[in-house]
C-alpha cells in the first residue's frame, strides 16, 4: 500500500507544482471571451424582448382600432342611406 501511495505522490506532485500550461492559459482566455459574448448576447436578448413587448402592444392597439372601424362600417351600412329626392327642375349646362 505504501508503495502505491509513493508512486501516486511522485506522479501527482510534479504536476501540481509545474504551473499553468499553454493549453490551460488558452482555455482560460477562451472562457473569458465566451463570458463576454454571453453577457453581450444577454443584453441584446433583453433589448429584443423589450422591442417585442412594444410591438405586441402596438399590434393590440391597431387591432382594437380596426375592430372599432369594422363595427362603425357595419353600423353605417345597416342604417338606411338618405337619398335626396330626384324631383325638381334640371339645370342647363
Amino acid at each position: 500500500m505504501k508503495a502505491w501511495m509513493a508512486v501516486a505522490m511522485l506522479a501527482v506532485v510534479p504536476l501540481v507544482g509545474c504551473g499553468g500550461s499553454r493549453e490551460l492559459n488558452r482555455a482560460r482566455a477562451e472562457a473569458n471571451v465566451l463570458r463576454k459574448d454571453t453577457e453581450s448576447l444577454r443584453a441584446e436578448n433583453e433589448a429584443l424582448k423589450t422591442k417585442v413587448s412594444e410591438l405586441e402592444g402596438e399590434l393590440a392597439n391597431v387591432s382594437k382600432e380596426r375592430d372599432e372601424l369594422k363595427v362603425a362600417a357595419e353600423q353605417a351600412a345597416a342604417a338606411p342611406a338618405v337619398v335626396p329626392a330626384a324631383g325638381g327642375k334640371k339645370r342647363k349646362k
